[in-house]
């Protein structure tokens, strides 16, 4: 019977160890239970703000869509601009060539557009009356 209470004696201690053993871990368990809370905290705030960088990209997407729509407008815009400013500048300078030109289609030859007789009303004026005609060179000989 002793080796029977020995074997039971051993089995005794072992057991023994094995409870302290596992009263560790289960210290170590519950403190890291406590530790994994905070991470779990941490975990959910991640999420939170992986989500909310996901939804400022997609404004940023909408808003970049919206500035090339603009973009595409004011450039619309500018080439009717730059067409409609040739055509005033065409219909302005047509209406001043209009305007400029006088009732009387003499007055470029008779008194100019200031008043005053022009060149050609001068040069009119001194007429030629007379012609002569000298003989050439190898006419003469």
């Amino acid at each position: 019977m002793s080796d029977l209470t020995n074997k039971d004696a051993e089995q005794d201690s072992k057991l023994a160890v094995l409870e302290s053993k596992i009263e560790s871990y289960r210290e170590r368990i519950i403190a890291l239970e406590g530790e994994t809370k905070d991470v779990s905290v941490i975990d959910s705030t991640l999420e939170n703000a992986i989500r909310r960088i996901e939804m400022v990209h997609q404004r940023i997407d909408k808003t970049e869509e919206k500035l090339k729509h603009v973009e595409q407008k004011v450039l619309e815009n500018k080439i009717w601009i730059q067409r409609a400013s040739a055509v005033i500048g065409a219909v302005v300078t047509v209406i001043g060539i209009i305007v400029a030109i006088p009732q009387d289609a003499d007055a470029f030859t008779e008194d100019s557009l200031l008043g005053e007789p022009c060149p050609t009303e001068l040069a009119s004026r001194n007429i030629v009356t007379e012609v002569s005609v000298k003989p050439s060179i190898e006419e003469q000989e």
